[in-house]
């Protein structure tokens, strides 16, 4: 269990505004020596936001993701809250320890018996021992809540300290009501402890750096599909013992060390200040030595220098000092000339130890014995081929300051820290695995990192407390003009049952995604794959999603059908009355909506075997709609369509009987012939209500109710989508865009489905047995880069605010994928 805490600290090794107040109720009960806290805030939605960050799905094997999945005691108390605490049990191991609302599931047999329950008498209290999943865990009750623990000695420990009550840390107390309530969770780490925590969990290696770092810290996790981001402030009391103290009463500089790191290097660190002489004060306090004992011999040099910074090279390090005045550094050193490699020359330097002796703890066991200038930058090492090393890669224009990998990750970051440290994920990745206990040593070296390239952490001293910032995120390649790029994706826990479609998002005037899953839980997530909410509803939707804007305010709500249900659904997932409307006859097709004149005077259509009834968007049923049922079932939903400025309803029954209403009910066209329906529905098509028939025929109902057939060769399971211009037909793997006929590769088809945005056309069909995504324009050319890979029929439009489209699309049987058309 030891190995939980090894994430935080690589974001730690490689790399708080709102300020709320929280109850005491969870932190009381935390154990007094825990020195890591993940205070979770929404369980669910952390889960989904960890379960799709692509960093996370690509390396889910790894033992510290497994542990957390299998995890039982966060599914047994089944609460959004909770603390789950890490403390150490003997030497190099850790235990944790959770805290949340009371839930008597947690404790009690489930109607499955998947578990099993023990209890326990100590100390006039109840101990429960509950082995689920294979996992035991031990549990009590105090008052409201429940502390569950994976130790029976750290229970045994609460109760005693219920009895007894501890005092909690002051400091521990600020970072816990500093730490965000509106991230879905924080991390609270004992910045002491940090040396501790990183030996237990990395035996090979001892980080002295890491030694009293800082107080107790508190970041907030921000996690999306390609980043992982930090953000929080550390603090401490006693602040000029600690590594982040020496920085106390300086203001943070510019960090420019990347401008002569090459970008072979495995990474840096950057410190900065703006007063030596306060530097050099704190130095002393964290050296535990008089100020007047600290050597003198770089006074002078270092008080023209606002950036001390150490490059760790392939094989050693490097020491760079960012000078105010690169002529100035080089009469103070007064360096005798060894070489000139690439007209650059490289000096000797005498005091070889100086560096270490004056600037320890920030620089330590470092031998400077040359030195060569570059512009400010002055860079010390304790060879020549060092030198030229970092001589050729900044001749040659090879730094790490003029990646785009690099930049896109530290432009979110502030450009002066008072520590700056960067790790490129090969060689953090090699640090744990090389360090790492032996029996995770092969799985920690088959990190799969592709796209992440480098990892940050600023530090930015401030009065009594740091600001601190962290980000570890995939390198998106910008794509070309004309290029399909996957932006998002989200995986949920249950199987999709229907495909996602796109739906308005009056806030951002933008598209989000919803989607039902085969437990009948209906999503609605972000263009940024985010899940904002699920409903539990009670069966499958029939048919695509609608949207009305119910109090004609801008504010669109959704709407849709089950067999037994008319639901109306807010933004934040909420019903809204006077609905559900519940039906006691089944309701058999798909909703049907109208908006005649476009004044969103709504008429919802529902179809129950033969019969419809027709409500407006309040759910009351029109008085004066007349028709009321067919001579036989109906076997798809009523059709508006609308052509001059007529409206025409059209009902296909059973029989192959097509009835065409006007707006009250009353027939408007009298059709002669019966209609050997196909599974298509009816479109205006040259002014003419269209589709096909069962044996592949073209039918056009013309307006006098006569029946026109024209034979287009189409098989029998055919399909056809159309505008009033555009006819698109599909039959085996022949797609016909307006005559124009293309041979697809023989697979398993959706049915075509064309969409008119910005005055294009577009039409798009997907393989689901190929999982291939086909986009067409309407000159039947399909769109560069096309297919790509989705299981489903896309849903297109523009999720966001620049002018490219997007899509949403199936992925895998539980996932959906959202794409950008640049």
């Amino acid at each position: 269990m030891k190995r939980i805490v090894v994430v935080l600290l690589v974001f730690m090794a490689i790399s708080c505004d709102d300020i709320s107040k929280t109850s005491n109720s969870l932190i009381d009960h935390i154990p007094r020596d825990a020195q890591v806290i993940i205070k979770i805030n929404d369980l669910e939605g952390a889960t989904s936001k960890l379960r799709d960050n692509n960093f996370i799905k690509n390396n889910n094997q790894i033992a510290f993701f497994e542990y957390f999945k299998k995890l039982s005691i966060l599914d047994e108390t089944n609460q959004s809250e909770g603390l789950l605490c890490f403390s150490p049990l003997g030497k190099n191991d850790f235990e944790y320890t959770y805290i949340s609302k009371f839930n008597p599931a947690a404790i009690n047999q489930d109607s499955l018996k998947t578990k099993t329950i023990e209890t326990i008498d100590y100390a006039e209290n109840t101990i429960y021992k509950i082995t689920s999943k294979g996992q035991p865990f031990f549990a009590t009750r105090q008052d409201s809540l429940l502390i569950a623990s994976s130790s029976q000695l750290f229970i045994e420990n609460a109760i005693r300290m219920k009895a007894t009550p501890i005092p909690i840390d002051k400091d521990l107390q600020k970072v816990y009501e500093v730490s965000s309530t509106d991230n879905t969770m924080s991390i609270l780490i004992n910045g002491k402890k940090l040396q501790n925590i990183h030996n237990s969990f990395l035996p090979s290696a001892t980080l002295e750096s890491l030694q009293n770092f800082s107080g107790w810290i508190s970041v907030d996790a921000s996690v999306d599909q390609n980043a992982i981001r930090l953000d929080g402030i550390a603090i401490e009391k006693d602040s000029l013992s600690s590594t982040i103290g020496i920085f106390d009463n300086t203001i943070a500089q510019e960090n420019r060390i990347s401008r002569v790191t090459p970008v072979t290097a495995k990474g840096f660190v950057s410190f900065t200040y703006d007063d030596f002489d306060i530097l050099k004060k704190n130095l002393s306090m964290a050296q535990d030595r008089a100020l007047e004992d600290i050597p003198e011999d770089l006074d002078e040099l270092l008080s023209g220098v606002t950036e001390i910074g150490t490059i760790f090279l392939e094989k050693e390090k490097v020491l760079v000092l960012n000078s105010l005045n690169g002529e100035t550094a080089k009469e103070s050193l007064a360096g005798d000339r060894v070489e000139t490699y690439r007209n650059t020359t490289i000096y000797s330097y005498k005091n070889s130890a100086s560096f270490s002796q004056i600037l320890t703890p920030l620089v330590k066991n470092f031998e400077a014995k040359f030195y060569t200038i570059h512009g400010n930058f002055v860079i010390f090492s304790s060879s020549i081929n060092s030198l030229r090393d970092v001589i050729s890669n900044i001749l040659n224009q090879t730094l790490l300051h003029d990646q785009n990998y690099y930049k896109n990750t530290i432009k979110d970051l502030s450009d002066h820290a008072s520590i700056l440290i960067a790790g490129t994920v090969k060689n953090i990745k090699q640090y744990i695995s090389e360090n790492a206990e032996e029996e995770y040593s092969t799985q920690l070296k088959e990190i799969k990192d592709k796209g992440y390239q480098i990892g940050l952490i600023q530090v930015i001293k401030e009065n009594d407390f740091a600001h601190i910032h962290s980000i570890l995120q995939k390198n998106m390649v910008k794509g070309a003009a004309t290029s399909v790029t996957q932006t998002a994706s989200t995986s949920l826990e249950h199987n999709l049952l229907n495909k996602p479609i796109l739906v308005k998002n009056h806030r951002t005037k933008g598209m989000d995604v919803a989607v039902q899953d085969i437990q009948n839980n209906l999503y609605l997530i972000s263009d940024k794959g985010s899940i904002f909410w699920k409903k539990q509803i009670d069966g499958e939707i029939l048919g695509d999603i609608q949207q009305i804007d119910i109090f004609k305010n801008g504010r669109y709500q959704l709407l849709f059908n089950t067999a037994n249900t008319l639901y109306l659904v807010d933004r934040d997932g909420k019903d809204v009355k006077p609905y559900p409307k519940k039906f006691d006859d089944e309701i058999t097709q798909p909703l049907a909506l109208f908006d005649y004149d476009k004044s969103k005077r709504y008429r919802i259509i529902i179809t129950q075997g033969n019969q419809i009834k027709m409500f407006n968007a309040e759910a009351e049923v029109v008085t004066g709609f007349g028709f009321k049922n067919t001579e036989t079932d109906l076997i798809m939903k009523p059709k508006h369509i609308r052509i001059g400025t007529k409206d025409y309803i059209l009902l296909s029954e059973k029989n192959g009987k097509l009835t065409i209403l006007d707006r009250l009910g009353k027939p408007r066209v009298n059709v002669k012939e019966k209609v050997d329906f196909s599974k298509n529905e009816w479109y205006q098509y040259l002014d003419k209500f269209t589709s096909t028939t069962k044996n592949g025929k073209l039918i056009q109902i013309q307006n006098d109710g006569n029946a026109v057939e024209q034979n287009l060769g189409l098989q029998e399971d055919n399909r056809m989508v159309s505008t009033n211009k555009t006819l698109v037909t599909f039959s085996e793997n022949k797609l016909t865009i307006k005559g124009k006929t293309l041979e697809l590769d023989f697979g398993v088809y959706t049915e075509p489905k064309l969409y008119f945005i910005n005055n294009k056309i577009y039409i798009t069909i997907t393989d689901i047995q190929a999982k291939k995504v086909y986009l067409y324009d309407s000159n039947a050319e399909l769109f560069p880069n096309f297919p790509v890979y989705g299981n489903s029929v896309l849903s297109l439009g523009n999720m966001d605010k620049d002018p490219n489209l997007e899509f949403v699309v199936q992925g895998e049987e539980n996932s959906i994928l959202i794409y950008q058309i640049n």
